[in-house]
């Protein structure tokens, strides 16, 4: 039950417009995300849980126009593994050469990203994946703020909403003119989950910033994230709720 990380747990100084044009070329990404889950089975009889995880990822990314958007492929080229994961290298292996189908629309939000095979490591990084996508519409400038309310599953089982405050502002990544977008987000979780011990229901709430940075031609430089959830899981294994706190930090960068 405990070892689920991934549960709940990407421009000049005058006004500039994001332009969003196809991918000429495939373009290459390094993603690096790092996962703390931290535990109290003070009810229990035990102390305090804590597991770390470490993981970097390399993916192709490819995209051609389709009606009212674009469609994007992303292939999975590779995923190195940190010490502590208890993810064995050979899991991490199979999962290379894993391929997202998705479709991006004038709004900017990436639809439909889903595995063309079922993989459960490869699973694991779509939440990842959708860092490369800003959620900001064709054609915005500078200067502008809106909020956007979003229901998701953050894993089977689990229902997510968030409300995401965001903000575009003039901005440079490693030395290049760029378009910043922030967001800061506040989530609210809950659902259940099957274990060997029986259902699981999550409660709780979460809480996020994060930055994209897209260059003048609409490609999308890099991206930084932080975010912590603080949940409850009532199981049948403790007599209280079990207060859990994951914190997941992560970062997408255009290689060159």
């Amino acid at each position: 039950m405990m070892r689920r990380p991934w549960m709940a747990a990407a421009l000049c100084l005058g006004t500039m417009a994001a332009s969003r044009a196809p991918l000429q070329t495939p373009r290459h990404y390094r993603l690096d995300i790092k996962t703390t889950q931290v535990a109290d089975l003070a009810s229990m009889g035990q102390g305090e849980q804590r597991m770390e995880i470490s993981t970097t990822g390399f993916v192709t990314l490819e995209s051609h126009d389709s009606a009212g958007g674009q469609a994007v492929k992303i292939v999975l080229d590779s995923l190195q593994l940190g010490d502590s994961s208890p993810i064995s290298p050979e899991q991490a292996k199979a999962a290379n050469g894993a391929i997202w189908n998705g479709f991006v629309p004038s709004s900017g939000r990436i639809e439909h990203l889903e595995l063309t095979e079922d993989n459960p490591i490869a699973n694991a990084v779509t939440g990842v994946l959708q860092q490369l996508f800003p959620p900001m519409k064709a054609g915005a400038k500078e200067g502008q703020t809106w909020t956007d309310t979003t229901d998701s599953e953050g894993a089977p089982g689990l229902a997510v909403r968030t409300v995401t405050n965001f903000q575009t502002s003039a901005d440079s990544f490693h030395g290049k003119k760029a378009l910043r977008l922030a967001g800061a987000s506040s989530s609210a979780i809950s659902g259940t989950q099957e274990s060997p011990q029986g259902s699981v229901a999550f409660e709780g709430t979460g809480t996020a910033t994060v930055d994209w940075y897209i260059g003048p031609d609409g490609v999308m430089l890099g991206s930084s994230y932080h975010g912590t959830q603080s949940l409850k899981l009532t199981a049948p294994v403790s007599p209280q709720p079990l207060p859990v706190t994951i914190t997941i930090e992560g970062t997408t960068a255009l290689l060159e």
